[in-house]
């Protein structure tokens, strides 16, 4: 598998030196988490709800480094235990997280400007692909409550990918083109966060990344277009602009 994904990195990265030419994209990638549907600021408001009886202020700025990040929230997880003085572990903490999380996450929609893009994507037969960090169990239950999940033509996750090679890794990217059966040239990525930008464009894929209240504290001035809302601008305004930069 690394063998493989090595040789498809490289042949990446020399059409990312040649440049996006003006050929108009065939494929959509789109990450999961923060983007399709904001479960970031689920997660935030679940550290708010798991502290706020103790005291504990936590910030969006906080919970927004660890966006995208495998490294374990140890810094909010000392937090809870000295204002508790409850001596609970790591894991204990984090599933208390993830069950008020969900608890949110079950009554959120999708983002803004979402299902227009995909249906455009859909009624202009490009292909769509799901490239997220996030196992299937945690990301198909919410697409299928949304309606969604019938757009993709291809789900790739943690299942897919070995630990060590998530994002920013480009792996998951480079999956995801192989599945679709396309370039990177011939793709658009959208993402959130900063190892996500860092994963589809070392795929050598143009990105656009959609911040949300978490991610527009990072930095993500890498992505070739920066958008706070797919209502900001439409698909087909963004592939005209798309075609136009030279990367």
């Amino acid at each position: 598998m690394e063998k493989k994904i090595k040789a498809m990195t490289n042949s990446v990265i020399s059409q990312e030196r040649e440049g996006w030419n003006s050929e108009k994209p065939t494929a959509v990638i789109f990450d999961f988490d923060g983007l399709l549907v904001d479960t970031e600021t689920c997660m935030f408001k679940a550290w708010e709800a798991l502290m706020k009886p103790y005291g504990v202020e936590v910030s969006c700025a906080q919970i927004a480094g660890l966006v995208g990040n495998s490294e374990p929230a140890t810094f909010l997880y000392d937090q809870y235990r000295n204002a508790s003085g409850m001596d609970k572990t790591d894991q204990y903490i984090r599933n208390q997280v993830l069950k008020l999380a969900y608890e949110f996450i079950e009554v959120i929609s999708e983002r803004d400007g979402v299902k227009q893009y995909l249906d455009y994507a859909l009624e202009h037969s490009m292909k769509i692909g799901l490239a997220t960090s996030s196992e299937y169990d945690h990301y198909m239950p919410i697409l299928k409550r949304l309606k969604l999940d019938h757009y993709f033509d291809c789900f790739i996750g943690e299942e897919q990918v070995i630990a060590t090679r998530r994002k920013p890794y480009p792996d998951v990217y480079l999956l995801a083109l192989q599945q679709l059966g396309v370039s990177a040239h011939q793709a658009i990525a959208f993402e959130d966060s900063p190892p996500g930008i860092q994963a589809a464009r070392s795929a050598g894929i143009p990105t656009v990344v959609v911040t949300n209240s978490l991610t527009c504290h990072l930095d993500v001035s890498q992505a070739n277009i920066i958008l706070s809302s797919m209502s900001e601008k439409s698909l087909p305004q963004l592939i005209n602009q798309l075609t136009e930069i030279s990367l």
